[in-house]
């Protein structure tokens, strides 16, 4: 298992990279037969490398939808692949509304990002569900969580719509560990400051959010994470991105920064095991923690610079952009590696680290930035940057990357 896939999406290709050979091939998405017009997002492929699934959004006039791609053949030498048409699964309509709260920023160190108030559906957190033959997607714009049964040609067949607002809401992904048996949904929005725990049925593939376990107290608390990384059964690590206070956080209470947290699913708890720091060589979180992962006994951070600068415009964000490493012998105490570093160990025009993935077999971390334009591979074994591609290589916005052989 060696395939990484993604979209391009500024101009709406596929991406295939092999983790093995460091090559790249970009399928122009209107050039497979059956394609319509679409606004792709996110991809995830099967562990048999074969079949790609492509989430498109509503946004007029694009309709929101699932794609499922057959790849039968890619020639890496020659930059090309055969790619096959399946099914298109329809989601949403154009200009289907995005259900997110209303909010005022209170707090210079907290402003309220465009990028964080969509207007349409938008489809995130593809996973699978391990030992099953179902898969999920959350609309993070609003409660929905869609489960699907995989057939035995990669398409689909709906058998959920799962939402429950207070448990629900703005949940980015489902992320289960390797029995099946949990599920961490993560609160992709301000002062949602807990992660909300699943159980779902392996056989029908129905899920149901049972309780939820706060990062911190009602007093002091972590917010706004991306995803999940589980580190066996029980353990799983959650970077909290929220810098500072807003209208929805209660009165007296204290947002804690950036931070990384320790979910114990047997417990019910989760220990802040790494908080803030000021300083791009400080043992803390220097910028949002937008994504996790975890390989070889590490845990690999994408910092990214979420929130723009005081005083200026909330849309200029992104100026900048880390990789932090942590040994987690110790899980309940991470110890700092080293924060890889725009201009030194990065490319000098690095910025947000956006997404990080881990291949199946953990030899090579991704990290992506859609901003910059940059897909960063790191090599496990040294933790040095092994190959960088940007836009000369033809990427344009890319995105919603999977590595195939894992849950997310």
């Amino acid at each position: 298992m060696h395939l990484l896939t993604g979209v391009n999406m500024m101009s709406k290709e596929l991406v295939l990279v092999s983790a093995d050979e460091d090559k790249m091939v970009r399928v122009p998405l209107k050039d497979i037969d059956g394609w319509r017009p679409a606004s792709p997002q996110h991809t995830w492929i099967a562990p048999d490398e074969e079949t790609v699934y492509v989430a498109t959004d509503a946004i007029p006039p694009f309709n929101a939808s699932i794609v499922v791609l057959h790849l039968n053949g890619v020639s890496w030498d020659a930059g090309t692949a055969d790619v096959e048409l399946r099914q298109i699964v329809p989601l949403d309509v154009a200009g289907t509304p995005s259900d997110m709260p209303n909010l005022k920023q209170t707090s210079p160190n907290q402003p309220i990002m465009p990028w964080t108030r969509p207007l349409y559906t938008q489809t995130h957190g593809p996973t699978f569900l391990p030992r099953s033959k179902f898969t999920y997607v959350t609309h993070y714009t609003d409660d929905r969580v869609r489960g699907f049964k995989i057939k035995h040609d990669g398409t689909l067949e709906q058998r959920v719509l799962y939402s429950d607002r207070a448990l629900t809401r703005q949940t980015h992904g489902v992320n289960f560990n390797a029995k099946g048996t949990v599920g961490l949904g993560v609160g992709y929005d301000y002062d949602i400051g807990e992660v909300r725990v699943y159980r779902p049925d392996r056989h029908t593939g129905k899920v149901q959010a049972t309780h939820t376990i706060t990062l911190g107290t009602e007093a002091e608390y972590g917010a706004f994470a991306h995803y999940a990384a589980w580190l066996d059964n029980r353990f799983a690590y959650i970077g909290a991105m929220q810098a500072g206070s807003t209208s929805r956080t209660p009165l007296g209470a204290t947002v804690v920064g950036p931070s990384v947290w320790l979910i114990d699913t047997e417990l019910d708890t989760a220990e802040r095991v790494i908080g803030p720091t000021r300083t791009a060589g400080g043992a803390g979180m220097f910028r949002s923690p937008s994504d996790v992962t975890v390989a070889k006994g590490k845990l690999y951070v994408a910092e990214e610079d979420s929130w723009g600068p005081q005083g200026e415009s909330p849309f200029d964000y992104g100026r900048d952009g880390y990789i932090s490493v942590w040994d987690i012998q110790n899980r309940a105490e991470p110890r700092f590696v080293k924060r890889l570093r725009p201009g030194r160990e990065l490319p000098a025009d690095f910025r947000n680290a956006h997404t990080a993935t881990a291949m199946f077999d953990e030899d090579s971390v991704f990290v992506s930035s859609f901003v910059s334009d940059h897909l960063i591979r790191i090599d496990t074994r040294t933790d040095k940057v092994a190959k960088v591609y940007d836009a000369r290589d033809g990427l344009s916005m890319f995105h919603g990357e999977f590595a195939a052989g894992r849950n997310r």
